[in-house]
């Protein structure tokens, strides 16, 4: 990978994935010259600092089919807590790797005070969330941290109204990396791409663009929903190559750029990466 390529790379919070390996490679290449952001997840910290407080973890299926946690204002603190504890592990981390990071919040949010939520074939609405979605991202602070030396960390949280809300790191990185130009967008999470089949690892789709959107969307199921999602803004945000890989690796980001993994690109004749028929 040339050492003029801007990437982001998001890490999921959750149980399943290998944050040491990715670290570990992310130092490396920051001290060969790279340049990277690293944009993080919460859940697997928010659900346990909920369970040491007896707070119970409310999730919802929206109409469409996504699944996210609903955050009123106790939650929102503590997945405030959550999201900055977690920054500051991988801040430690890194500084052991002699990499320093900045821990930033460089996102604009907007609050989805309601959300719709499908419980037994039946709609109800829940009031008072503090979660919502990114509606700018400030890439000055991004790049000045990145000319200081520091790898850029970004917590899944934006600033609304005075509060920090939580918002989905997937559209966050997405967000974070069409406000930079960035040369592509990594999103590790803990199966080896998009799957035709969630339950065969073999079905891997390996490339897809947005002629073909409908084939990533009729595969995606699950948390699996927004990162496809996420991919898609990406793309209409100019970002020249989005690939979903897997964390669970030795090398992740290595497997993702040079063809593991599922590559989204914008068209056909867009400078995708064909991908390996195996690895």
């Amino acid at each position: 990978m040339s050492m003029d390529v801007l990437g982001v790379v998001k890490i999921g919070g959750a149980s399943g994935n290998r944050l040491e390996p990715l670290l570990e490679e992310l130092a490396l290449r920051v001290r060969r010259g790279e340049r990277w952001v690293l944009v993080h997840g919460a859940s697997g910290m928010m659900e346990r600092l909920c369970a040491e407080r007896g707070i119970e973890v409310r999730y919802v299926i929206s109409p469409s089919g996504y699944r996210s946690r609903f955050v009123g204002p106790l939650e929102r603190e503590v997945f405030e807590e959550a999201a900055l504890a977690v920054s500051r592990s991988i801040a430690e981390r890194m500084e052991a790797f002699s990499v320093p990071c900045e821990v930033l919040t460089p996102a604009a949010g907007e609050r989805k005070d309601c959300l719709r939520s499908l419980e037994g074939g039946r709609m109800r609405l829940l009031r008072g969330n503090y979660s919502g979605r990114v509606t700018a991202v400030r890439a000055d602070l991004i790049m000045e941290a990145m000319e200081r030396g520091s790898l850029p960390l970004l917590p899944p949280l934006a600033v609304c109204e005075g509060l920090l809300i939580n918002v989905d790191g997937d559209r966050l990185a997405a967000a974070a990396a069409s406000a930079l130009g960035a040369s592509v967008l990594v999103m590790l999470t803990n199966t080896p791409g998009l799957l035709l089949d969630p339950s065969d690892p073999s079905s891997l789709i390996r490339r897809v663009d947005l002629d073909r959107w409908d084939l990533a969307e009729k595969a995606a199921q699950g948390n699996m929903k927004r990162k496809v999602l996420a991919a898609q803004e990406a793309l209409m945000g100019g970002v020249q190559r989005v690939v979903i890989g897997d964390g669970r690796l030795q090398s992740p980001l290595e497997w993702a750029v040079e063809g593991g993994g599922t590559e989204f690109c914008s068209t056909r004749s867009a400078p995708c990466m064909e991908a390996a028929a195996s690895r």
